[in-house]
């Protein structure tokens, strides 16, 4: 059982993310080039942050809704390892993103955010035991008091997990428990903090201390 930590880039300019990633890459798992810096900036954000992270992989989180082949495609040709497909989308767009991901031996992570329970279960049995779920509470959810610990349920056992939402070192310890791999997404916890290689330090010795069952 582990517990990986992402470290998304959002709502900054791309030349500050680019310095941020340089600084936390020595202390994360992945870095995710976010969605508001793909919109703003396009592919080339990828492939930017992609080149200054080195060895460690990166997550484009592209939240692709249809024609995901083309888009996957294009994360995955700028140095994705990773990328995003939306839960709600039409089971054809995830195929299609699963398909595209085993061509090019990379990731597919499904976005379950404003997915229904029912639906998250039905994802959790049909798509490959690779696929990551996330569970995701998304931004303007999060000013509302919503927490993805409310996504959670039976469908994440023997899964693939990530959590997202407004996290931070000290909600660690809630996901310390059920699927074999875990995977915490912090985004402006670091970010936004005044030095962000040390909130990164601080967020890796908190995964590095949790305790797992046996």
């Amino acid at each position: 059982m582990s517990l990986q930590l992402q470290i998304a880039l959002d709502r900054i300019e791309l030349e500050r993310a680019v310095e941020i990633t340089a600084a936390v890459a020595p202390h994360t798992d992945w870095i995710e080039v976010g969605t508001s810096l793909i919109k703003r900036f396009g592919i080339t954000a990828v492939r930017e942050v992609a080149a200054a992270a080195g060895p460690v992989p990166v997550l484009a989180d592209l939240k692709t809704p249809d024609d995901a082949s083309y888009e996957f495609t294009l994360a995955y040709e700028a140095g994705a390892a990773s990328a995003t497909v939306l839960g709600c989308a039409g089971d054809a767009t995830l195929d299609a993103a699963v398909h595209v991901a085993a061509e090019h031996g990379r990731e597919v992570v499904v976005d379950l955010m404003e997915t229904t329970g029912e639906r998250r279960a039905a994802l959790a049995a049909r798509l490959p035991s690779g696929v990551v779920l996330a569970a995701h509470v998304a931004k303007d959810a999060q000013r509302a008091g919503g927490s993805p610990t409310e996504l959670l349920g039976p469908w994440r056992r023997g899964r693939r997990v990530a959590v997202a939402g407004g996290l931070t070192a000290a909600d660690l310890p809630a996901f310390a428990s059920g699927p074999d791999d875990v995977r915490v997404i912090v985004g402006s916890a670091v970010t936004g903090a005044v030095d962000p290689e040390a909130a990164a330090r601080t967020l890796a010795a908190a995964a590095s201390r949790v305790p797992f069952p046996s």
